[in-house]
């Protein structure tokens, strides 16, 4: 299915970097509707033009944020750039009809060329939060910031979801707070600060060029499931993790959980992260779970447990953090917070664990550095990792 109208413009009813919302006017008489559209393109538009959209996430009633696309203007046959860049001949989007062209970081006319020619570049032990939900990246960044002597932050966006991100008002509005330093869009995904072909040469811009002392890597919003452990934007996350780990970061993985999601599947832990952690990724990460000490921890205790048994991965078990500190971090975000639907007051368990991460994150950066200086193993092996979390087991409460 593919839906294409042409609408007429009402009014622009918001700009922003990389964005604008439009007010359009489509069909006539009784047909006749007013929605809105959403527009990549860095031109302007004017009340009466007429706007060629793509209608058919709306027609399905998909949750895409309630917005048409905007293809292009109706009847101005003008060739213009509607994406400028400097040296780019890197398509993303390819042989789609909005395919353009970015300045990726790796490309022979980029500066930053001749840093990916050394083919020992590495993360150099950084740590690397990742999670699914798009939705708790604002929840781990503002505790991030909240620790005086945090550094850089960059948020490294792989493609498995949304393209553009500027589709993000929470990239937008963390980057009008300070809270992130840094965007990187790798793969088809674009309108980062950098752009990368790759999620490994992403990883690597964001500690190499934007200089980031944590890096965090969730996916875009508008992610697709089908119900299945096979069929879900997700599974990218277990490439995420072996580029992790192959490039020297540790990988700290912020669970997919709920308790007040109708869905068997999605109650506790996820299937989706069950399947990520238990078949598909081959590398040991660090899994951050929240101590309730309640049922909820004995179920999550028991859906994790094939993962412990098997000394696959590294479990974290902390204390979750109060409610008042969320409610201290959203006042200071500026904008709700809420996942699936639902505000943390409704289910504070997935973001009282996406500040459990970002503790954690910083809680290890002494001890890395520690490691590090005595020339001691910083790579994310098994034996690496089970020291890290039982330093973090052992100095919870020193944050």
């Amino acid at each position: 299915m593919l839906r294409m109208a042409v609408g007429m413009v009402s009014r622009v009813m918001e700009k922003r970097q990389g964005t604008q919302i439009i007010e359009v006017q489509l069909g006539e008489g009784e047909q006749k509707e007013t929605a809105q559209a959403i527009s990549f393109a860095d031109e302007s538009y004017e009340p009466g033009e007429m706007l060629i959209l793509n209608t058919t996430a709306i027609r399905l009633k998909l949750g895409t944020g309630g917005f048409h696309l905007v293809v292009a203007k109706a009847g101005d046959h003008t060739e213009r750039d509607l994406a400028q860049g400097n040296w780019g001949h890197v398509m993303k989007m390819r042989y789609a009809p909005w395919q353009l062209a970015v300045d990726t970081v790796e490309e022979q006319a980029s500066p930053f060329h001749q840093l990916f020619l050394r083919e020992d570049l590495s993360l150099e032990a950084t740590p690397v939060i990742i999670g699914e939900l798009h939705s708790l990246l604002p929840v781990v960044a503002a505790a991030l910031k909240c620790h005086g002597k945090m550094g850089r932050i960059a948020y490294v966006m792989p493609d498995a979801a949304s393209l553009p991100a500027s589709m993000s008002r929470h990239v937008q509005q963390l980057k009008a707070k300070g809270m992130l330093d840094a965007v990187i869009t790798t793969g088809h995904a674009w309108g980062g600060d950098r752009e990368a072909v790759t999620i490994h040469s992403g990883l690597l811009a964001a500690r190499h060029i934007e200089k980031a002392d944590v890096i965090l890597c969730m996916l875009g919003p508008g992610v697709a499931g089908t119900g299945t452990p096979y069929g879900f934007s997700g599974v990218q996350l277990s490439e995420v993790v072996h580029a992790v780990s192959v490039l020297g970061g540790i990988p700290y993985f912020l669970p997919r959980l709920s308790f007040a999601d109708p869905r068997p599947r999605h109650r506790g832990v996820s299937h989706h992260t069950l399947a990520i952690l238990g078949r598909y990724v081959l590398r040991p990460v660090l899994l951050l779970m929240p101590k309730t000490g309640d049922d909820r921890e004995q179920l999550m205790r028991s859906q994790i447990a094939s993962l412990q048994e098997s000394n696959k991965h590294v479990v974290v078990w902390g204390e979750c953090g109060s409610e008042t500190r969320l409610a201290d971090l959203e006042q200071e975000y500026g904008l709700p917070f809420a996942s699936m639907g639902r505000g943390w007051r409704e289910d504070p368990i997935p973001f009282l664990t996406a500040v459990l991460a970002a503790d954690q994150a910083v809680l290890s950066l002494g001890y890395i550095k520690e490691r590090i200086n005595a020339g001691s193993d910083c790579s994310a092996s098994p034996d690496m990792l089970a020291a890290l979390g039982l330093y973090l087991t052992r100095n919870e409460g020193l944050l």
